[in-house]
């Protein structure tokens, strides 16, 4: 068993208040850990497609068509 395994077997043996604090610490370590430039470079991207969507330019598509394609075998 690998060191993964054995500390996702362990997690999975608490409650759910306690996966969910898990999670969230762990959540937070990525944060931590990532490029400065993250946060600034999807707000941007954010902003683009929202601009791109306003101006109609965007290819939209109903929640159900995208779930349906989405989940579609092969």
């Amino acid at each position: 068993m690998t060191k993964f395994e054995s500390v996702l077997s362990q997690a999975l043996e608490l409650d759910a208040d306690e996966r969910y604090l898990l999670a969230m610490r762990l959540e937070m370590s990525l944060e931590e850990a990532r490029d400065p430039g993250y946060d600034a470079a999807w707000e941007a991207e954010i902003k683009r497609r929202v601009e791109e969507v306003e101006r109609g330019e965007a290819d939209e598509m109903e929640w159900e068509e995208f779930r349906k394609e989405l989940f579609a075998d092969g």
